[in-house]
């Protein structure tokens, strides 16, 4: 491995080794420039200060150097570096090599993995004492400090070494700061881990405690209660009779005096002592009480805890390597602390003395109003207050689980805010703890969310749901499948009727949230591919959805018995593929209000592919105004997509929406017209309407044998043709092949404007020839004309018992109308008959 840095003092030799980081460096460097934001000074920290025995050196591939002169070599804090080294996703060897004699060293790294990684060898045969591991930065991105520990002459010494390992695929100071905001909003502390490879700070006590993101989680689930119980408190604070002792002189005695007492002046008196004071015992209403007491103790220490906790954090977040906490959480942090300000200034607290504990059980505190919730909430915060002073660490989980969140809450916000869905359940307040005390998501349609539209079309959404061997509605017959996200969206029964069933129709997508972006070419990619200049989703990504979407099936009752007798075997359940498309999500950068999705063919073809995936210009200049850009989209393709898909309802504020574009009524045959959706298995074919009909007019008579005629009359016709043209002009071309009834209007009358449907006539098969082809026996007369025309072979007729009459036939094209075999048996006018397959109507 080549070395990347050297830093040398009296007491060790400090060296980085990696492979090649060029390519990792010329990625980052493509992100930011288009991007348009430049990355902040690349620095190595040291702390304590060190002294350097010669000038650092760095080199990448021994080809040229690329650390800036240190000023002082004396008190050197910080190498800087004219560019990053540290990526995210790549091994590094890290060794000390101790030039004096050491005893023993080690890495004190909070991340046990890390500190396994590292092996001390003593020095021996004339070799230096070393200490050698190996890190490999995942997808952990932040500031990694290797905190050393050694003796040297007795004395235990501690350096700090600490660099920014930066993510390749985004710009690490604009995107994750804003996906931050959004996870804040909806999961709050959740991206907050106890330990990982990156830190935020350092700690500041040995004390190994439980994290403070719990005692924070605990109070923020809390601290309305809280709040509540302390106005009732303030409202009407607690108070006792409480005896006073007060000495008074006999001239202002008032009152009946105790006999005792009055015995004792009377003999005072006639001694002649009429200055003495008489201690009176009094009682008097008092809120110096124990309950009191208890209250301002838990106020004064949540507020003392939160203020300290702030400060820390608020400092730690000043420093350029600790930047990693939003202001919305900090600010939160803030407002906390008002309330319980407020009410240590209330009169009544400012004469309670200090607590000293709780002699015996107090019933005010369990059962009074105010006081037993506050009591009740703080015996839960108690034990976390114990530790918590004692925590200054904070950190971070993979930038990879943070991409696949904040994916999962960005197609949640496309969906209220652009596709007009209202939330009716949230999921996000069923978080889990996990065995550290971090927050986890509820996984599954357990912790999903469900969104509903005033166009009654009903979503859910979920997190990693896990579909197995014994699914009662979707199932995976042989390995359990978990993809990333869920989107599963229900019409109402008025639209699912539309397609002939009376069920609420249901359709799901699939996505997975990939954080990598494709790197190598293999043999069988497209020569135009340009992997360097394009970011492509990897293969093994879109491999993936094609596995999702094959291994997941629906099963629902079979048609042959609504209500199957238990135990027969024979009643299987139907089975049908319920998944619409499946998509990877990566972090590739386009400007998608300009340019195509290089996915966009495949998922109009068969239904797989990828959307890029990152927080949009507006997003990221919100958190930091200084970043500058063009102006950029980073979800368009996906959101015009979901239009397509499930479309937009009207804003009834203010009338304006997609309605009229994507009507609901028309969302089952929209998606199933896709082309995607109807790719049947090999010799098999896939319909919509199994009694699809259409109406037309049969050509006129003028040139044509009488006897051609007669056949149709007769119900003795076996072809039908109808040129291309005039079927283009009214159907988009696929529908052809799914015609399975044509409802031919006769010639009744030559004269008549209008002619009759009496006959439907079974599609054996369809072809599409030039004019020529067709004979005189199938047209009723002879043409050369080249001109494409559909051949209808055609079976014995049925006749209707209402003829349908009133169909007009100049042009021919107004005689064309596609229903169903069902709904044409109970028409009598042409006007009547109810279109289908709207969708399926040319433009």
């Amino acid at each position: 491995m080549p070395e990347l840095l050297r830093l040398k003092t009296d007491e060790f030799l400090f060296t980085v080794k990696a492979a090649s980081v060029e390519g990792r460096s010329r990625t980052l460097s493509k992100t930011l420039l288009t991007r348009q934001c430049t990355n902040s000074n690349v620095l190595v920290r040291v702390a304590p200060v060190i002294k350097l025995s010669e000038p650092p050196r760095g080199f990448v591939d021994g080809s040229y150097s690329f650390l800036n002169a240190v000023e002082n070599l004396n008190h050197t804090d910080q190498v800087s570096l004219d560019f990053p080294i540290f990526f995210e996703n790549t091994l590094y060897q890290v060794e000390w090599i101790f030039l004096k004699k050491v005893q023993w060293a080690s890495l004190n790294h909070r991340y046990k993995a890390v500190c396994d990684a590292f092996i001390f060898t003593p020095s021996e045969d004339g070799l230096s004492a070393r200490l050698t591991g190996t890190i490999n930065t995942g997808n952990d991105v932040g500031w990694l400090r290797l905190p050393l520990t050694f003796e040297l002459n007795g004395k235990i010494q501690t350096q700090n070494i600490a660099f920014e390992v930066l993510p390749t695929k985004m710009a690490l100071h604009q995107d994750l700061p804003a996906m931050y905001q959004v996870i804040d909003k909806v999961y709050p502390l959740w991206r907050f881990s106890l330990v990982e490879k990156t830190e935020q700070n350092a700690a500041t006590s040995q004390h190994r405690g439980h994290f403070p993101l719990m005692w924070l989680a605990n109070f923020s689930t809390l601290r309305v209660r809280f709040e509540q119980g302390l106005k009732v408190i303030c409202a009407a604070p607690h108070s006792r009779l409480q005896p006073t002792v007060a000495n008074i002189k006999a001239a202002k005695l008032k009152g009946r005096l105790p006999h005792k007492l009055a015995e004792q002046v009377k003999q005072d008196f006639a001694n002649g002592q009429y200055d003495k004071r008489y201690a009176v015992e009094k009682k008097q209403l008092s809120e110096d009480t124990p309950e009191n007491r208890f209250i301002k103790m838990a106020v004064s220490k949540s507020k003392r805890q939160i203020a300290e906790f702030e400060q820390k954090v608020r400092q730690s977040n000043q420093a350029p390597e600790r930047q990693r906490l939003s202001d919305s959480f900090l600010n939160e942090l803030h407002s906390w602390q008002q309330p319980l300000q407020k009410v240590l200034g209330q009169s009544f607290l400012k004469e309670v003395g200090a607590y000293t504990g709780l002699s015996r059980e107090s019933l005010v505190l369990q059962q009074k109003t105010g006081y037993s919730a506050v009591y009740r909430i703080w015996q839960e915060l108690k034990f976390y207050l114990d530790v918590f002073g004692n925590q200054s660490s904070i950190s971070m989980k993979s930038v990879a689980e943070i991409y696949e969140v904040w994916c999962f809450l960005c197609l949640k916000q496309i969906l209220e805010q652009d596709l007009g869905f209202e939330l009716v359940e949230n999921g996000a307040t069923k978080l889990a703890q996990n065995d550290f005390f971090e927050y986890q998501l509820k996984d599954g349609f357990a912790g999903a969310f469900r969104l509903k539209r005033s166009d009654g079309v009903t979503a859910r959404l979920a997190h990693e749901p896990k579909f197995t061997k014994q699914g009662k509605s979707i199932r995976s017959y042989l390995v359990n499948q978990e993809p990333d996200i869920v989107l599963e969206v229900t019409l109402p029964k008025s639209a699912s009727s539309d397609s002939g069933s009376t069920e609420e129709k249901q359709f799901i997508w699939l996505f997975d949230a990939k954080y990598r972006i494709k790197t190598d070419k293999n043999r069988f990619d497209d020569n135009s591919e340009d992997i360097e200049s394009t970011d492509y989703v990897p293969d093994d990504a879109i491999n993936q959805m094609h596995r999702y979407r094959d291994a997941l099936i629906r099963l629902s009752e079979s048609r042959l018995s609504e209500s199957p007798p238990s135990g027969n075997a024979g009643q299987s359940p139907k089975k049908s593929r319920p998944v619409f498309g499946a998509f990877a999500l990566y972090p590739g950068f386009f400007d998608q209000a300009t340019k195509p999705n290089p996915y966009a063919a495949a998922i109009e073809e068969v239904g797989i592919g990828a959307f890029a995936l990152l927080p949009s210009q507006n997003e990221s200049s919100q958190t930091d105004p200084s970043q500058t850009g063009s102006g950029y989209s980073g979800h368009q393709w996906l959101l015009e997509f979901l239009q397509a898909q499930i479309g937009t309802a009207r804003n009834t504020q203010t009338g304006q929406g997609n309605e009229a574009m994507y009507p609901v009524t028309g969302m089952a045959e929209r998606l199933y017209v896709q082309e995607a959706a109807r790719i049947p298995y090999y010799g098999m074919s896939q319909v919509l309407y199994p009694d699809l009909t259409m109406t037309v007019a049969l050509g006129g008579q003028r040139g044509r044998d009488s006897g051609y005629f007669e056949k149709f009359e007769q119900g003795t016709a076996r072809w039908y043709h109808l040129p291309q043209s005039t079927f283009l002009q009214k159907f988009k071309q696929h529908i052809a092949e799914e015609i399975r009834y044509l409802a031919l209007a006769s010639t009744s009358d030559t004269q008549s404007s209008t002619k009759k449907i009496d006959k439907l006539w079974p599609v054996k098969r369809v072809t599409v020839l030039p004019r020529y082809a067709i004979t005189e026996k199938q047209a009723g007369r002879k043409s050369e004309k080249t001109d494409l025309y559909y051949l209808f072979e055609l079976g014995k007729p049925l006749s209707l018992q209402t003829p349908v009459t009133n169909v007009p036939h100049r042009p021919m094209k107004n005689s064309m109308k596609l229903t169903t075999l069902t709904r044409l048996e109970s028409m009598i006018t042409f006007a009547e008959v109810d279109r289908v397959y709207k969708e399926a109507i040319s433009a």
